[in-house]
């Protein structure tokens, strides 16, 4: 499976990814993102296989993906993934510290 240009111009064209902020790689059926600047990993949208769904995860402290919160992965609809990453105050220091 190869990456999806629609899914990927719509990563990046996310206010976070804006500029050229984030790199955006396809790789195991999902879509890592790094900063660019300093290639720490930022999130992953692993696709589910139904439609634009997929599940967010973050960078693990054991190494690798990891879900937040207790309870496992969320599975959403990619636009909410985004909004939850362009709302995550992380990311907008991203936004606003990369010049």
């Amino acid at each position: 499976m190869a990456a999806d240009p629609t899914i990927l111009k719509r990563i990046r064209g996310c206010p976070f990814a804006r500029g050229g902020r984030v790199l955006v790689r396809f790789r195991a059926n999902g879509y890592s993102l790094f900063a660019r600047r300093s290639g720490e990993p930022l999130a992953r949208l692993r696709l589910t296989g139904n439609g634009d769904e997929v599940v967010l995860l973050y960078p693990s402290h054991r190494g690798g993906w990891g879900a937040l919160g207790d309870f496992g992965a969320d599975v959403m609809p990619l636009d909410e993934a985004l909004q939850c990453l362009s709302d995550n105050p992380y990311f907008l220091e991203l936004r606003q510290t990369f010049g």
